[in-house]
């Protein structure tokens, strides 16, 4: 307990120095808890198919600050932790984070996503899937939230400034969720990722609410790790984070022996993503809790206790600080009504291929492929069905670089170009 005092000090003077700077609004919000919650429970956002093919709705628990009357307010979505195997969106600590920030003015929200391996098997293949799985449930509880700005807007949501996060495994979902990249290794693609991504549908899924938008401002990570270090890029969605430097169960940093026999160590965690956001630049703020273990926020006792409190006090403030000085006040006030930026979300993987290439598509409409030479030659043309997967087998392209002209097949308006390359 000792070690997390200095931390407030230091805190206190970081955020007091950098205070005039601030997106300062009235009575401190977004800083002080100023509101109390108003909750709407067991909304559902989504169904999905799970490992065992049974199906399930996904639900969420959505709190409000009540007698707000900002236009436009900034979302905090969370997710559970407990190994893929077991927990509740309504966790304690999860529902101490929904608490704090919403008496700070953010909306916040509490989702469930599918648990569970085939046959209770947790191999590197399984645990890949169920990281995917909830990658696929948390989209489309934030396409859920796009969806309600174009229509019925009874959440008030500014999509410009969406945040998504968890603790432990919800951590995993949002860090993979945010920075993940099909076209970027720093190592060996496992052999069993471009399967498991076929057969699950692609990283966006069809966990509901198809075509809409799933781009996020900010990921808050407490304990999770991320595939691989070189997906983060400085123009990718801001970070905040705390991580145990004696983590026993996600690793703080990569340690190749030990993860022959620990799956979860396969990843990167905080201590190597700090490394990696210092290196290239991208706006975050992580703290390492020097000698504690796994989610200290948590165990050993409770989010409410000692000396879980104290850990929980101090990953509070480093989120709050962080944010605070990362989110705007209302748009409508401050600069007019925004418009919810259009998006047509494709994937491309794998990007370069080896053999076939795979297109999925979150889009709700048929999109007509124009496949491209280099050197402009026309090569071909296919239908990517709307919230569906394409494959293109090599030996219609041959080896060398593509250009992929997407247009809505309705109306022939152009969308996008993908570039690919196989070899």
């Amino acid at each position: 307990m000792k070690r997390i005092l200095p931390l407030v000090l230091v805190i206190l003077l970081v955020f007091y120095s950098s205070f005039s700077n601030a997106q300062q609004c009235s009575n401190g919000r977004y800083y002080n808890k100023i509101f109390s919650p108003k909750t709407h429970s067991g909304i559902q956002f989504g169904h999905a198919v799970k490992f065992d093919s049974t199906e399930q709705d996904l639900l969420m628990d959505i709190y409000e600050p009540d007698g707000d009357n900002f236009a436009h307010r900034p979302l905090i979505v969370l997710a559970f932790g407990g190994s893929f195997t077991a927990g509740l969106r309504q966790s304690p600590d999860i529902l101490k984070l929904c608490d704090d920030f919403t008496r700070r003015g953010y909306v916040t929200a509490t989702i469930d996503y599918r648990l569970g391996f085939e046959d209770g098997n947790d191999s590197d293949t399984n645990q890949f899937k169920a990281v995917i799985r909830g990658v696929q449930d948390m989209r489309a509880a934030v396409r859920f939230f796009y969806k309600d700005a174009l229509t019925a807007n009874t959440y008030r949501i500014d999509t410009n400034q969406i945040f998504i996060g968890g603790v432990s495994a919800g951590a995993f979902i949002a860090l993979n969720y945010g920075y993940g990249k099909l076209d970027t290794f720093s190592r060996t693609v496992p052999p069993f990722v471009l399967p498991s991504l076929i057969e699950l549908g692609g990283p966006i899924g069809n966990s509901g609410n198809p075509g809409y938008n799933d781009k996020v401002k900010g990921v808050i990570s407490l304990c999770g790790a991320i595939g691989d270090t070189v997906w983060l890029m400085p123009n990718d969605p801001i970070l905040v984070a705390v991580h145990g430097t004696a983590d026993d169960l996600v690793a703080c940093y990569y340690d190749s022996v030990y993860a022959i026999d620990h799956t979860e160590s396969m990843f990167y965690g905080g201590g190597d993503i700090n490394n990696r956001v210092n290196s290239v630049g991208l706006n975050h703020s992580i703290y390492l809790f020097t000698g504690a273990g796994h989610v200290p926020f948590v165990l050993p006792s409770s989010p409410f206790l000692s000396p879980s409190k104290e850990y929980m006090d101090t990953t509070i403030w480093v989120i709050r600080d962080f944010l605070y000085q990362n989110v705007e006040c209302d748009s409508a006030l401050v600069s007019g009504i925004k418009d919810v930026p259009e998006d047509v979300v494709v994937s491309l993987f794998p990007n370069p291929s080896s053999g076939d290439i795979n297109l999925s598509s979150g889009h709700s409409k048929n999109l007509t492929l124009d496949v491209y030479s280099t050197d402009g030659k026309w090569i071909e043309q296919k239908t990517l069905y709307a919230t569906s997967m394409l494959t293109i087998p090599k030996q219609e392209l041959g080896t060398g670089m593509f250009f992929i002209r997407l247009s809505d097949q309705a109306t022939h308006k152009y969308i996008k170009t993908l570039k690919a390359t196989v070899y």
